[in-house]
């Protein structure tokens, strides 16, 4: 059996992380990320046969017409798509692409876009002959099982296909419990090179920590795709991966994906301390809650090789954070930077502006309120009413969407929320607003021309940032 794995071509020109809760164009984080969950895929695939995985964000000019003559020529019987809601369209026309030119092609989507939809997703996508929701790894083996047996695909748990004009979804599968089953990803088949941080122009991957999230964030996608409860991979599955990522591929910067790293304060403060008895040169950065840190295990972070930490913050108002049921206060938030700059960990603070009860003031105070807590970086996001949280039943049960456009549930792109309060024009200028007045301030601007002048590829990079910003 031959298995072809596809992250789509740009776009309309633009490129999209597609990695669970994370679905943005590249430009709004000046980087590119590796698509870590296809690349699992592909080493579940090479169980079954031969194996092509290829990112075409960062193969040389790849569009549709390239992708598709890079399936014909490997001849595969089974094709993997990777979505996101962002870039649906283009994953569509990608799969609609690949299947007029491949004649008895199975076509398989996966990703929070199927998971989120069901049925509609299908219906969305009718170049896709099943789509995966949920976590895809177990699914997919089944779908190699059932292909490699030349035996019917449907009517597997975690799967939706089509029955005729019919859509039917098979019953929902269960959560992995014991992650360390999974495979490390593939990264041979990627272009390990070409995914580079902005900040010091090292390379560098993902490496998955834990899934789920017990919170219950109004907005957040990631209980409905990962669940509720944390489920983590043990030290031991981790320090082989990040051992394995700088012996084979010479990889030692690393950004460890889960919700809320700090969470469990001893696996966190044992993984560290287990990374720094190793002695490796290594640079990671992770995220977590303001309310879930204190200063040993930051100062235990920052010892063995933390250099960055992600703070989902939203906003500086309490009754905007109460109404998102996101269970801290403002006083967390000021701590938890404070306490970063302290130990001298540098900080990236994650805003989302127009959730339930937000104003123009109040969003102009946030912008204001922001730029004093001393944050390194800053990134701030549209709320975006996604099925299946309680942000997008809410929406349209008061009205409040204002696009069934798909491709514009997009947390970096325009907002798609008129809640009464805060016009989705009022919101995408609080975002243009507060990307502004944070980087482009005089100081912050000649404390990053270091790093520009440093790092020539960042220039470009950084170019893109400020088209992106400004569109």
């Amino acid at each position: 059996m031959k298995i072809s794995l596809v992250n789509p071509p740009p776009v309309k020109g633009e490129k999209f992380i597609r990695e669970g809760r994370c679905m943005q164009s590249i430009d709004s984080w000046a980087a590119i990320w590796p698509p870590l969950t296809l690349a699992i895929l592909a080493t579940i695939a090479r169980e079954y046969g031969e194996v092509d995985l290829f990112d075409c964000n960062v193969e040389d000019d790849y569009d549709v017409a390239k992708t598709v003559q890079r399936v014909q020529v490997f001849n595969p019987e089974v094709v993997v798509v990777n979505t996101s809601f962002p870039s649906i369209e283009g994953d569509e026309a990608c799969a609609e692409a690949i299947k007029n030119a491949s004649s008895g092609v199975l076509i398989v989507g996966f990703g929070v876009f199927f998971t989120l939809l069901d049925e509609r997703a299908l219906q969305a996508c009718p170049a896709f002959d099943v789509g995966i929701s949920g976590e895809p790894e177990i699914t997919f083996k089944d779908i190699l099982d059932k292909v490699a047996n030349q035996d019917v695909v449907a009517t597997l748990p975690g799967l939706m296909w089509r029955e005729g004009k019919t859509i039917v979804c098979g019953k929902r599968r269960p959560f992995i419990e014991n992650l360390d089953k999974l495979p490390f990803a593939a990264r041979d088949l990627l272009r390990n090179n070409r995914y580079i941080l902005p900040h010091n122009g090292h390379p560098f991957t993902l490496i998955n920590v834990a899934r789920g999230c017990p919170y219950p964030c109004i907005y957040c996608i990631s209980p409905v795709y990962y669940g509720k409860k944390v489920r983590r991979h043990s030290h031991e599955y981790i320090l082989d991966e990040m051992e394995y990522c700088q012996k084979e591929h010479k990889i030692f910067d690393f950004l460890f994906w889960e919700e809320i790293f700090t969470l469990d304060r001893d696996f966190g403060i044992g993984l560290c301390e287990a990374i720094g008895r190793k002695g490796w040169n290594v640079s990671w950065a992770t995220t977590t809650r303001a309310d879930c840190v204190d200063k040993e295990i930051l100062i235990t972070m920052k010892k063995n090789g933390c250099s960055l930490l992600g703070l989902g913050l939203e906003t500086t108002h309490q009754h905007i954070l109460d109404n998102a049921n996101k269970n801290e206060s403002v006083d967390d938030i000021r701590r938890a930077v404070e306490l970063c700059k302290e130990v001298g960990l540098k900080t990236m603070g994650h805003f989302i502006f127009g959730l339930p009860g937000e104003t123009p003031e109040t969003a102009h105070e946030t912008i204001m309120s922001a730029r004093e807590f001393g944050l390194d970086y800053m990134q701030c996001y549209a709320a975006v009413p996604y099925p299946k949280t309680s942000l997008g039943e809410m929406a349209r049960e008061k009205g409040w969407i204002t696009s069934e456009k798909w491709a514009d549930y997009n947390f970096g792109g325009r907002s798609i929320l008129d809640t009464g309060t805060i016009s989705p024009e009022e919101v995408d200028k609080a975002r243009t607003d507060m990307f502004r007045k944070f980087y482009f301030r005089l100081g912050y601007i000649l404390k990053q021309l270091g790093m520009l002048i440093t790092h020539p590829r960042q220039m470009v990079q950084a170019s893109k940032f400020l088209k992106w910003m400004k569109s």
